[in-house]
């Protein structure tokens, strides 16, 4: 398959060498959360793990004028009687935001929904992992969601949040414009068929997002160490702890958390508020 960006082509074992500065890079396997790899055996390896897998399909990410490999993609879990699947992806640290992974993301879309005709693709990402979460919502992917402490890397367990896309939705890159700007948004409205949880970026401001969020109970203990965190209740009461005190906002209320203060939001009822906050934003606490 080809755009104008990029090729995908079967994964093999004599792209060991170019995918090895690849699956080396601490910035990449960060969101991926497979091992680093220290060694060109240890590539070969991992390729060889991936042709042998059954339900697994997975391609190099090419540039497409000079064939030079960025990364990788393809599907897992694949169930030909029930017409589903799983994606995954990672893309060289050099290549990211010039937009190849868009370009990859909607070629391997055609290849599971054309070409193999599954009816159903998911994808998991964790829930500090912006920048993925919005190359599959700009895809056409729905939050169904949240895996609670689904991945445990470094020690710590850790939220995924749940996308889906059917081949029903399944849109072209030329339609999956970017979140939020120049559309109208109701915010109320996106949130009436949320009961209890639901955490979306709904747009986009220079480097920082805009998350419509509903809670009804309590979330964990937390800091940013490089951001501030500015919450707008629109319904309900939301109850911020601090560790000197609580703060309660009421529709209409504004209140800013400078970084690196530890903080736990919680309600009593549903509650929805609106989020302010850098788009790649480091979560450390429990």
């Amino acid at each position: 398959m080809t755009h104008n960006l990029v090729l995908l082509k079967p994964i093999s074992e004599e792209d060991a060498n170019a995918l090895l500065p690849i699956w080396s890079d601490a910035a990449v396997t960060k969101w991926t959360r497979y091992p680093i790899l220290q060694s060109l055996t240890e590539a070969k390896a991992r390729i060889k793990q991936l042709e042998q897998t059954k339900h697994t399909s997975r391609y190099t990410i090419r540039q497409h004028d000079n064939q030079t490999i960025i990364g990788t993609c393809g599907f897992k879990r694949l169930n030909f009687l029930h017409e589903t699947g799983e994606i995954e992806f990672e893309l060289g640290s050099a290549f990211w935001r010039q937009g190849f992974m868009t370009a990859a993301l909607q070629e391997l879309l055609r290849i599971g929904f054309d070409r193999l005709q599954l009816n159903r693709l998911e994808v998991k990402v964790n829930a500090d992992n912006v920048a993925s979460q919005r190359l599959v919502r700009r895809a056409g992917f729905q939050q169904e969601g949240t895996i609670r402490q689904g991945r445990k890397w470094e020690g710590q367990f850790q939220d995924v949040l749940l996308f889906s896309l059917l081949h029903s939705e399944f849109r072209s890159s030329a339609a999956a414009e970017r979140i939020g700007q120049l559309e109208l948004l109701h915010l109320l409205d996106l949130t009436k068929h949320s009961a209890s949880y639901m955490n979306e970026i709904v747009s986009e401001v220079n480097d920082h997002v805009v998350r419509l969020a509903v809670i009804d109970g309590d979330y964990h203990w937390h800091k940013h160490d490089d951001c501030d965190e500015a919450f707008l209740v629109l319904e309900g009461e939301l109850y911020i702890d601090l560790e000197e005190k609580t703060v309660s906002l009421q529709p209409g209320d504004l209140f800013t958390i400078p970084a690196g203060v530890m903080h736990r939001t919680r309600s009593q009822q549903r509650t929805v508020n609106i989020c302010f906050e850098k788009a790649v934003n480091e979560i450390t606490g429990s």
